[in-house]
């Protein structure tokens, strides 16, 4: 029986319902009297059991898992190894310790080369989804490291959308859905808009993007589809300005906390949407909860790293990556000081109600 060490967040939950007669426009808040906690278990790493090339660099981002049933009845989990280029793997349960085997062996997604392009650098398949039994909707993260491509791997991020009809073994590349508003320098530096997570929020009918631009941004789409073109940003209260190179906000809640690479899942025991994501300052791992996706409470840490470096690339997976209950799996990157290895880390989390 796994040894679990408590560590108790209360929360203040907020409410807010979206206007009748526009529903990008959210409505004053209200107090709930909701608070819960959670408890994690022991630090685990887990191994390259299939000899994954990307592993050294893994987790890098959200890590997306999705059910596949098959013809004789027996379910499998697929889950994608999201790097500059995307690996595809089976298994009988969605915890990436006990994934069985690479289908196929070969990268399903993605590739860097001297080209001069926004995914020069590599295309990080970041949330995958089914739309049919065979057909599967993805969408990545991509870096430009300019033309010709700089040596330090200096990167100008970007989202994008990608479909599958054969389960994720091959992609078609519908290109870029966000871009910053900020358009890209001539000489290499850090920016852009990406290091995203996206969600089907079900009572919306709608998908949402969590993204990075130095802060947690947002997106909406409400094309089931996603296609270019349809996505609109958080900005100043709105979804009103464009995803390709529209202004945007950062969410107010989590804007005290600056951080990237978010990864959201609904928490049908606490009924609320959980986000975890990364600090800039200090390098450790938040948490923090909504009652709708939009508005979120201040981030309280969860996790700091074990072998002294940054926690970074947090993923929480219970049923998949977007839904878990009372008890899942946290698994995040556990750097070195000097940031030159990590450990691809794990804890079980139990979270606890108090009302």
């Amino acid at each position: 029986m796994k040894f679990f060490y408590c560590i108790a967040l209360v929360f203040t939950l907020f409410s807010i319902a979206c206007k009748k007669d526009n529903p990008q426009e959210p409505e004053a808040v209200t107090k709930s009297s909701k608070s819960w906690t959670f408890q994690l278990g022991d630090y685990t790493v887990i191994p390259n059991h299939l000899n994954v090339p990307i592993y050294a660099w893994f987790p890098d981002g959200h890590i997306s898992i999705i059910l596949n049933e098959r013809a004789d009845s027996s379910s499998q989990y697929i889950m994608f190894w999201a790097e500059f280029e995307n690996y595809r793997s089976v298994g009988p349960t969605p915890f990436p310790e006990d994934q069985l085997r690479l289908e196929p062996e070969t990268p399903v997604f993605g590739k860097r080369g001297d080209w001069n392009g926004y995914n020069n650098g590599g295309s990080w398949l970041k949330s995958v989804f089914r739309q049919s039994e065979t057909q599967l909707i993805g969408f990545y993260h991509a870096e430009d490291h300019w033309y010709p491509r700089n040596k330090d791997y200096i990167a100008w991020k970007s989202i994008g959308l990608a479909t599958s009809n054969d389960n994720g073994k091959s992609w078609t590349d519908f290109e870029q859905i966000i871009t910053s508003s900020t358009p890209k320098p001539s000489s290499p530096q850090w920016g852009g808009a990406g290091d995203c997570c996206v969600i089907w929020h079900e009572k919306d009918k709608r998908w949402i993007c969590y993204y990075q631009n130095h802060n947690i941004r947002m997106a909406i789409s409400d094309d089931p589809d996603g296609r270019p073109g349809t996505w609109y940003k958080y900005y100043q209260g709105t979804f009103s300005e464009k995803g390709l190179g529209g202004k945007s906000t950062p969410l107010a809640g989590l804007s005290d906390v600056p951080g990237s690479n978010p990864s959201v899942h609904y928490n049908t025991y606490l009924k609320l949407w959980i986000m975890v994501y990364h600090g800039w300052n200090p390098t450790c791992i938040y948490i923090s909860s909504s009652e709708d996706g939009y508005v979120w409470k201040k981030p309280q840490v969860l996790v700091t790293g074990e072998q002294g470096g940054r926690a970074w690339y947090p993923t929480i997976i219970g049923e998949s990556d977007v839904s878990a209950d009372e008890r899942a799996k946290l698994y995040y990157a556990d750097f070195t000081p000097d940031g030159r290895s990590r450990n691809f880390a794990s804890h079980a989390i139990r979270f606890i109600r108090n009302d």
